[in-house]
């Protein structure tokens, strides 16, 4: 049990390592809200130093009691967490970089180690109170390239996917059509052939002029002969047939 109170001391002493600084004063050449570049990036080294000074089980011990600390505390280790194995051993704290933007100010500094570079990142409000703490991994240019390299690759991969897939359902559109015609073909080749139609009656043909002049010859000799007149004492004025 003493020796869970004092780890979560610890815990206490990285929440308030901002007080133990300030508390000091202000320096007569400061110039970011009373403080000098110095006294904030104590914050920084204070930090770094209580984690890499925390063993593993001590990280598990805190991870497994993060509902007793604030969230700042809490990402701050699990950030330490990750990359602890891949940093390394410790070498040598790097530059310090203050900036002021939008009323809050961030100081960064970079710890360099054995495997991979850290840097540690404290960002103040208008009060200077923290609200945020980062632990970033710093890569080198030929990561940085091999990921930008990754990054277009993949976009890139992906568009031409997407062109791909579209080709592929366009030619469907095709293969659609062709059956949908095939279809329309078989089935007027299998449809019953209409019935022809019935043949139109011609007209009778008009009895020809000639026939009834003939006719009217015969007529008008037959009479003349029967009663003894000549031919050109009558004349025919129609004829009806039956």
């Amino acid at each position: 049990m003493t020796k869970l109170k004092k780890k979560l001391l610890l815990i206490v002493s990285l929440c308030l390592i901002t007080v133990g600084v300030f508390g000091c004063g202000s320096d007569a050449d400061a110039t970011y809200n009373g403080y000098s570049a110095d006294q904030l990036a104590a914050n920084n080294t204070g930090i770094l130093d209580e984690l890499m000074a925390m063993s593993d089980e001590d990280l598990l011990m805190y991870q497994s009691h993060g509902d007793q600390m604030d969230a700042a505390t809490m990402k701050v280790i699990n950030s330490w967490a990750e990359v602890k194995d891949e940093a390394g051993d410790f070498v040598d704290y790097g530059e310090v970089v203050v900036t002021e933007a939008n009323g809050t100010t961030t100081v960064e500094q970079t710890a360099d180690f054995t495997g991979r570079d850290i840097k540690v990142t404290f960002v103040y409000d208008k009060n200077m109170n923290v609200e945020d703490i980062n632990l970033d991994r710093i890569y080198s240019l030929g990561e940085t390239m091999t990921k930008a390299a990754m990054n277009t690759a993949m976009g890139m991969g992906t568009v031409f996917v997407m062109l791909i897939i579209i080709s592929l359902i366009i030619s469907c559109f095709t293969l659609v059509n062709k059956a949908q015609k095939k279809a329309e073909s078989k089935k007027a080749a299998n449809a019953p052939a209409p019935a022809p139609a019935a043949p139109v009656a011609a007209p009778a043909a008009a009895a020809p002029e000639t026939d009834d002049l003939e006719l009217v010859a015969v007529i008008a000799a037959a009479i003349a002969a029967a009663t003894g007149s000549s031919t050109d004492d009558f004349v025919v004025r129609s004829i009806k047939r039956r």
